[in-house]
């Protein structure tokens, strides 16, 4: 079966007459956790939009680090306040504020989430 597709986008067809714009690809886009990203090259390739992927995971990661840093400014105000059952310390919960803070796109890790700030436990 023949797969079409147009430089530089992600949509293929998949059978029937090759549309106007379209190139014939050597197989079908990849379908694995990159899927959304790959578009198609002028050789009749897939390969992975990079500026795509890594803008799609800076706003995945902006996300989570704006849901992060409340949890843990209200950790360090609990502790300033007496709580005691809180895991870790006052100390490592302002740690965990600050590598936050610093998670950003100026950050040469972000946005792997392997290498995210983690909370204390």
């Amino acid at each position: 079966m023949m797969v079409f597709a147009m430089v530089g986008e992600n949509l293929q067809q998949v059978g029937g007459d090759c549309p106007d714009g379209f190139i014939v690809m050597n197989s079908l886009r990849p379908e694995d956790l990159d899927a959304p990203y790959y578009v198609a090259q002028g050789d009749g390739e897939w390969a992975v939009n990079q500026e795509a992927k890594q803008a799609s995971e800076g706003m995945i990661e902006n996300a989570w680090r704006a849901e992060q840093m409340p949890l843990a400014m209200e950790a360090v105000t609990a502790f300033q306040m007496g709580e005691e059952d809180i895991p870790g310390t006052e100390q490592l919960w302002k740690d965990y504020w600050i590598a936050l803070r610093k998670w950003t796109n100026t950050n040469p890790d972000f946005p792997d989430t392997s290498k995210r700030p983690i909370a204390p436990s």
